[in-house]
């Protein structure tokens, strides 16, 4: 029955919080970049919708930095059953956020995020 358990907003969100104190280290820096990403694109993409060109991110760019943030946030999921290739996919994940989504919320995620991953490269030796 613990399965069909329903848990409350604030009982979810504390599971979360404890799940990021036991993660390893070198996970923090991709999932930091890529919810960021995924957050800061999300905002550009509602601020894009009512003016064009709000925080100097395009509605094109808003949609990549989602997409490549959320890419992210997958590449630190498969750490966790398999470390070179979950670093893989955040390292491919952070080369794009610099070089397609661009900008400064781009480039600031992206080298976060390709940090990330270069470490749990270092970490899996």
């Amino acid at each position: 029955m613990a399965a069909t358990e329903i848990r409350s907003w604030p009982a979810r969100a504390a599971s979360s919080w404890r799940a990021l104190g036991r993660m390893p280290a070198y996970q923090l820096p991709i999932v930091l970049g890529g919810a960021i990403a995924v957050f800061a694109g999300a905002v550009a993409f509602a601020a894009a919708i009512v003016a064009e060109r709000v925080l100097g991110v395009s509605w094109v760019r808003a949609l990549l930095l989602i997409a490549f943030g959320a890419l992210a946030l997958i590449g630190q999921k498969v750490t966790r059953a398999n470390l070179r290739n979950g670093v893989a996919v955040a390292a491919i994940a952070g080369v794009a956020l610099l070089a397609v989504a661009g900008g400064t919320v781009g480039l600031l995620t992206g080298l976060l995020v390709f940090a990330g991953a270069m470490w749990g490269l270092l970490k899996s030796f």
